[in-house]
């Protein structure tokens, strides 16, 4: 082979292989390690997830504190979720099973499009749930296979402490400690369309979005301020059996665990302020308790 052609051919392959190599690099970055990580309380172990798998597990705890339900609800459903699905909002699964629990419009569950949204899933899980004699007190398994019929029964007993870390962290009995990496993957699902909050039309279209959904989950927001150039809102948080600190602390556990879908910037409790992917004491942002600041950008 003639000199120039010979480096000319050196040289794309030269191309190729670091092209593949700078590929795959890439490829490992964007997907090595947890999106998110979640601090365990009490002796509970942490619990690193991926921003999706936080998401969903935000809004199924979010539908049982709107209910007034107890933590221990929470936990057999978050265990189910995990489960049923991995805490992913799953198109399909056996037979005609589908969403976050894996039900079936067949045995009654709902639509397709119903049991598609998270929040109608988790709402009728709760639903059956507390339908079950003894439910608080029943083994987790005995609960949760009484409502899903599964075939794998026990399965459920093996998610009973990672529900448990989750439940405390997105409960609002504890400062929200939860935080998700920068590059972490958002949902690709389509977001329901949720009804506006009331108070927030000043509010830009992206902080319009959150608002709602944070309302469509949790309920009881209120708004208090909204900034000038309509991408930061002070709310208040209410919520049945909760004082207005857990109620605020648990609406900022919930704009952080749906900061990667709803692009959140920064949240603000308690003196404390979620910014850059992580927490800080500010004692600048203090609010009342149940007072809660939600930036977008």
């Amino acid at each position: 082979m003639p000199r120039r052609p010979l480096i000319i051919a050196l040289a794309a392959v030269g191309v190729i292989v670091i092209g593949t190599v700078v590929f795959f690099v890439v490829r490992s970055n964007k997907v090595a390690g947890p999106e998110c990580h979640v601090r365990g309380h009490s002796g509970a172990a942490d619990l690193d997830l991926d921003a999706v798998q936080l998401q969903h597990a935000s809004t199924i705890n979010a539908v049982g504190l709107s209910r007034g339900l107890p933590q221990r609800a929470m936990v057999i459903a978050l265990a189910t979720a995990f489960q049923e699905s991995s805490m992913r909002n799953l198109p399909n699964g056996d037979r005609d099973s589908l969403g976050l629990f894996q039900q079936r419009p067949s045995q009654g569950w709902g639509t397709k499009a119903q049991i598609i949204d998270p929040v109608y899933a988790a709402g009728k899980f709760y639903d059956a749930l507390v339908e079950v004699p003894n439910w608080q007190t029943v083994p987790l398994t005995e609960a949760a296979q009484a409502v899903q019929y599964s075939g794998f029964p026990d399965a459920y007993a093996k998610w009973e402490g990672q529900a448990k870390t989750l439940a405390v962290a997105l409960g609002g009995t504890v400062p929200p400690d939860l935080s998700c990496r920068a590059g972490a993957g958002p949902s690709t699902a389509a977001p329901p369309s949720r009804d506006p909050l009331s108070g927030a039309a000043d509010a830009s279209d992206p902080l319009t979005a959150v608002l709602a959904a944070a309302n469509a989950e949790l309920g009881g927001l209120t708004v208090r301020e909204i900034s000038d150039n309509g991408a930061t809102a002070v709310l208040g948080a209410a919520l049945p059996d909760r004082s207005a600190e857990a109620a605020g602390r648990a609406l900022a556990a919930w704009a952080v665990a749906h900061a990667t879908s709803f692009s959140v910037t920064a949240v603000e409790v308690d003196g404390r302020r979620y910014a850059g992917n992580a927490w800080h004491d500010d004692a600048a942002t203090a609010r009342p308790a149940g007072q809660v600041a939600i930036a977008v950008g």
